[in-house]
């Protein structure tokens, strides 16, 4: 079981990432860190039930703790990046602004989980050269302003969350370029086990989304 408060942080992150939609996300991860990072794991159970407030959530809320708790064991390599840096301002931004049109469809936020996946199991460095090929990538498309911009912020990693859908087209692209990357880097052999791994990260992680991982392949 994970003690570093950090990697606790991105196992709550982890865990719930399925569920919550962009503006639930942040604010539950601030109320984790206020109320219930100090305490054992059987207060979970009581965070989780807060972090329902919809009757969605409170019917998939034993599905949402063992998430939760499931991440909690998961190798550091397979947890999401941290979302502490945005916390100080983004929740009570992320509270102003919310609105049920700001959060991703089930396809996206699959691919979110896949391409996290597959740049957690590379070297930092490698993680920069995939972020520029999409970049570059993204640079070709012609995208609505708001929508251009979240993709670049989140490809950038200056976003923890993607905030709008996009065309599944787009999103197998995105995935394909990763993955050549990761051939011309590590070879062929490596990069398709790296991706078979991801891809068993993101079914276990993007289990209550009505989408399929391999759909993006």
């Amino acid at each position: 079981m994970i003690v570093d408060i950090v990697l606790r942080r991105r196992a709550i992150f982890t865990g719930l990432r399925p569920f919550l939609n962009d503006d639930e996300l942040l604010p539950a991860i601030g109320l984790w860190e206020r109320e219930y990072a100090v305490q054992p794991v059987f207060a979970l159970s009581g965070f989780i039930a807060k972090c329902c407030t919809r009757p969605a959530l409170k019917a998939q809320r034993g599905q949402m703790l063992r998430a939760v708790v499931g991440a909690m064991e998961l190798p550091e390599g397979q947890l999401l990046p941290d979302p502490g840096t945005q916390l100080g301002d983004e929740v009570p931004r992320a509270q102003r602004l919310a609105s049920p049109s700001l959060s991703a469809d089930d396809k996206t936020s699959m691919f979110a989980i896949l391409l996290q996946a597959m740049l957690s199991l590379v070297e930092p460095a490698l993680q920069g050269v995939i972020r520029n090929r999409l970049l570059q990538q993204l640079g070709k498309q012609k995208l609505e302003g708001l929508r251009q911009q979240a993709l670049h912020d989140w490809l950038a990693g200056h976003s923890a969350m993607l905030t709008h859908s996009y065309s599944l087209d787009l999103l197998q692209l995105f995935i394909n370029q990763a993955y050549v990357v990761m051939c011309e880097a590590l070879g062929p052999v490596k990069a398709d086990q790296l991706l078979a791994q991801a891809i068993r990260q993101a079914e276990i992680q993007g289990q209550p989304l009505s989408f399929r991982v391999h759909d993006l392949l």
